[in-house]
């Protein structure tokens, strides 16, 4: 466990900081680092230009709300998704302009909501959860099937790193599906409770959730041989691992818990504790392009680590109340960290080395 001295922790300003008025929901970068879209509870979109901090385009997306967006590897493609059971596709067809090019309206039964949707790694597919089914698109907008989950409602969705697998979670564990033969049966990885979020590891060898029982539950693959670590004093539904897939840390705590996941594993082993935050963690984000890591907490706190392992951060942030969204540029060496809070606070800081 560490204590550590805050003043003594660089205290860098924005580059830029902007208000979207209502609550965020979502952060997204584009993949070529130029565009963030910010998606808010009530239902609206927009997109800044990150250089600039100019708000370019400002669209009301979803009329009952809308829950999360993505923008597509390797394109100028938005989804967005809702409480209205719709998921919109946005188009960057004439710069600085988005125009919306697609729409699918998604009937699970009952009045399902649109909860998460993510691309796959390499962009030619979009999953999409609602109710007790993921239904899958090809990056045209084609339906391509559905991989339905009996036990429950959807909980959490996650794609396989550089891979054809889709992980969907619920009541009851989780199932690992072959998008590219669903007629295949998925392998199953049971747990008798509700898992509320759920990761793998960037090596593809762990995948682990986050419990309603305030624990973490895990499974090394392809065996399915499982584990779990208990203790938190809330629910660990933040998850986030080091590009080497050597830690991971997890929300459930003011503190930093950092598990180690080396050849010896977390089993029987006590894991780092790092005292920072004075309020629960209540978002953490590693960046794509290089090692850096940042926190945030339900204070408005936001340290930004040079690696997930370091005992101290490398700057600190205060933003007015509980941070909702954290969001790294994806550009290779990137160390931009956007940040937004619940009042709307929307800003950019660029990392030092």
């Amino acid at each position: 466990m560490y204590g550590l001295n805050k003043e003594l922790t660089p205290s860098p300003a924005p580059a830029w900081l902007i208000n979207l008025e209502e609550c965020p929901a979502a952060l997204s970068w584009s993949d070529c680092g130029r565009w963030l879209a910010a998606g808010t509870v009530t239902g609206g979109i927009c997109v800044i230009e990150v250089a600039t901090g100019i708000t370019l385009w400002v669209r009301s997306a979803h009329e009952k709300g809308l829950h999360t967006l993505c923008w597509q590897p390797g394109a100028s493609v938005l989804a967005s998704c809702g409480q209205d059971a719709t998921v919109r596709l946005w188009k960057i067809s004439r710069e600085p302009q988005l125009t919306l090019f697609d729409e699918w309206t998604i009937n699970a039964g009952g009045n399902a909501w649109i909860e998460h949707l993510q691309w796959r790694p390499d962009g030619r597919q979009l999953a999409v959860a609602s109710g007790r089914n993921v239904f899958l698109f090809s990056s045209e907008g084609m339906p391509q099937g559905c991989c339905d989950f009996p036990e429950s409602t959807v909980s959490a969705i996650s794609w396989r790193p550089a891979g054809a697998q889709l992980a969907v979670s619920g009541y009851g564990g989780v199932r690992l599906f072959d998008v590219l033969d669903l007629n295949s049966k998925p392998q199953k990885l049971n747990w008798k409770g509700s898992l509320l979020s759920l990761s793998w590891s960037p090596d593809a060898k762990i995948i682990v959730a986050g419990c309603q029982d305030n624990s973490l539950h895990f499974w090394r693959l392809p065996e399915g041989h499982d584990a779990m670590m208990s203790g938190f004093l809330y629910k660990p539904v933040q998850l986030c691992w080091s590009r080497d897939a050597r830690w991971l840390t997890s929300g459930g705590s003011t503190k930093l818990v950092l598990w180690p996941f080396d050849k010896k594993g977390p089993e029987g082993r006590a894991p780092i504790s790092i005292e920072w935050h004075e309020k629960p963690i209540s978002a953490l984000a590693t960046a794509a392009g290089s090692r850096w890591f940042a926190s945030g907490c339900r204070g408005g706190e936001v340290a930004a680590w040079r690696q997930l392992s370091d005992t101290s951060p490398a700057a600190r942030m205060q933003l007015p109340n509980r941070v909702e969204c954290l969001a790294w540029s994806p550009v290779k060496n990137g160390k931009s960290l956007a940040a937004a809070s619940r009042d709307g606070e929307l800003g950019i800081w660029e990392m030092m080395q």
